[in-house]
């Protein structure tokens, strides 16, 4: 067991490697991991092929209702392999808990590494619907840039995940999961120029004593041109 945890330790520590995550509003008191997850974007075209984004991600739970999250993000570059992008200082905070639903409120403040780019603000309304084995978690998010001689506008995307626990062998868990970039909130972009990328997830959770692991794999599929034709996204929590 002690060498099982020295190498999911070592695997976050070492790789230090997406950017698509669908934040549930649970807030469980106590609860602390470690996370690692990325994409990795495949394309017809030079610029989008092959790039790839990671995430490390710290959280903890104060209350049964607070949650803090500390992310660095890492991602490739034109001009280098790979680059540290910005790092993120997140809060969450539970307003709804009842039997089938759960809302949260989530605060983000962006810390933006690359040369002449603003720092970031990001909003968001998580959502959760549950009933027996199955369960829809909606993301509503607002972005937008800070400082001055900036872009003042807001951007807004959404998510969704609507996920099933009995329907695979071995408890995995099976799930539909979705990306919308939409454009600034006062003025969409016409459909061609939005960003959607939708496809399916397999996750479980492995329960290690008084750990937990939980991994998840996903395929996305390109709806339009701005978007990647395909990307793999990967996620891997560990939970103490």
């Amino acid at each position: 067991m002690k060498t099982l945890v020295i190498l999911i330790i070592l695997t976050f520590s070492l790789k230090v490697n997406g950017h698509h995550k669908i934040y549930s509003p649970v807030v469980e008191e106590g609860r602390q991991s470690l996370e690692w997850r990325g994409h990795l974007d495949i394309d017809d075209t030079i610029e989008k092929n092959k790039s790839h984004h990671h995430v490390f991600e710290t959280e903890y739970s104060w209350t049964s209702f607070w949650q803090s999250e500390l992310e660095f993000h890492v991602s490739d570059k034109s001009d280098t392999t790979l680059d540290w992008e910005k790092t993120e200082f997140q809060n969450q905070l539970q307003i709804f808990d009842l039997d089938n639903y759960a809302g949260a409120l989530y605060f983000s403040y962006n810390f933006v590494s690359e040369k002449d780019e603003a720092d970031e603000i990001e909003y968001k309304y998580l959502n959760e619907i549950s009933f027996n084995s199955f369960k829809l978690v909606t993301n509503f998010i607002f972005e937008k840039q800070v400082g001055t001689n900036v872009n003042k506008s807001t951007e807004f995307a959404f998510s969704n995940y609507l996920v099933f626990d009995d329907l695979l062998p071995y408890d995995l868990s099976f799930g539909f999961i979705g990306f919308s970039e939409m454009g600034e909130i006062s003025n969409f972009n016409v459909f061609g120029e939005q960003s959607h990328q939708y496809g399916f997830q397999i996750e479980r959770e492995i329960e290690l004593e008084e750990f937990e692991l939980e991994f998840a794999i996903a395929w996305l599929y390109g709806i339009t041109d701005v978007s990647a034709d395909n990307s793999i996204l990967w996620n891997i929590e560990f939970e103490f």
